[in-house]
């Protein structure tokens, strides 16, 4: 695929619920409207094979940060796109080349097409975690010495704002000002030349998205090529007491939860995922049996995502894991990953790519 029109968005809206564990339905669909006024105003979307990227000068990182439920409450005005990408373009001195989500779930993989319509440039074929992870800063970008900043942020409600910080400040600094200024954003950033980008993408996510889409039912897992660790009924919930809460550096933005899978068949395990905003871990009898930075998901007979805050008892699920890009499965992959730092030092060279 080396286009995105109007009939391979329907697809890929489809395939990027897959990584996506908590979907606000409403916000989804002002992102999918957005998506189809853009592409049927401006046509479709050139798509860059990581291999053609070695070519480019700079290229743009976009993504929605913040509330889902926020989305469609205050909803865009259609420009917070091409004003981050222009605000970005001031502070470096250059135009961008090229567009890259930083993740092709949900509403981020939507927004990555807006951007790129919008902008009048080329999309990446792939993005910057692989999978879905709740803080800016863990991405295979981070992993490769790539900052976040510079950054710029746009709101709905006309506000931009330029960021230039140490990359481990990033999320402290941007949350409560997305709170202050109505609960979302667009943030652009991990600004990186070409070659870059082409050495540290994980490839590809964007045309598997839409070629999941275009299956039906569990099926649509297969690109991903799913392990099964238990088919069963979800037979406890346990949460922390205490609210949610913006996090501290390093931390989740998200309140503790276990959510207890008895197995229907087989050895009759009893699964216990241990959740942060999503699954990071999974016990059978005790026993590790996956964690992240690999993808833990809870499925539905009819093969889609259950969100951890909408589990329930009794609700029969098949618990599966979708294995993490490469660059995840390292040390410092698994300490991003799961407690959002420490990661190894900028190379200084990487930090000057854009």
């Amino acid at each position: 695929m080396n286009e995105l029109g109007l009939d391979a968005l329907e697809s890929l809206a489809e395939g990027s619920r897959i990584l996506a564990s908590g979907i606000e339905e409403s916000a989804f669909h002002v992102a999918l409207d957005w998506a189809r006024a853009e592409l049927a105003q401006r046509g479709p979307v050139r798509l860059l094979a990581p291999d053609d990227l070695d070519g480019l000068g700079l290229c743009v990182t976009i993504t929605f940060m913040g509330s889902s439920a926020a989305v469609a409450e205050q909803l865009p005005t259609g420009d917070e796109p091409l004003r981050a990408v222009r605000a970005l373009e001031r502070m470096l001195g250059r135009r961008a080349e090229a567009v890259v989500g930083l993740n092709t779930a949900a509403e981020n993989a939507l927004l990555s097409v807006v951007t790129a319509a919008t902008c009048g440039l080329p999309l990446a074929d792939g993005d910057g975690c692989g999978r879905v992870l709740p803080l800016l800063e863990q991405t295979v970008f981070t992993l490769g010495g790539v900052s976040a900043a510079p950054l710029a942020v746009t709101t709905a409600s006309g506000d931009v704002v330029a960021v230039e910080s140490a990359r481990d400040r990033v999320e402290d600094l941007l949350r409560p000002m997305i709170l202050a200024a109505g609960g979302w954003a667009v943030v652009a950033g991990y600004a990186m030349n070409g070659p870059a980008l082409a050495r540290h993408i994980v490839p590809h996510t964007v045309s598997r998205a839409a070629a999941a889409g275009m299956l039906s039912g569990p099926r649509r897992h297969a690109p991903w090529q799913p392990k099964r660790l238990c088919r069963g009924t979800i037979s406890a919930l346990e949460h922390a007491d205490d609210a949610p809460r913006r996090p501290a550096s390093g931390s989740l933005p998200s309140r503790p939860t276990s959510v207890v899978v008895t197995e229907n068949e087989g050895l009759r395990r009893r699964f216990r995922l241990e959740a942060h905003n999503e699954v990071l871990l999974a016990l059978a009898d005790g026993a590790v049996a996956a964690a992240a930075p690999d993808q833990i998901l809870m499925l539905t007979g009819d093969g889609h995502v259950m969100d951890v805050d909408r589990a329930a008892v009794g609700a029969r699920v098949d618990v599966v894991v979708l294995r993490a890009a490469p660059a995840w499965q390292t040390p410092e992959g698994h300490s991003l990953a799961r407690t959002g730092g420490p990661t190894a030092a900028l190379d200084p060279a990487q930090e000057d790519s854009w």
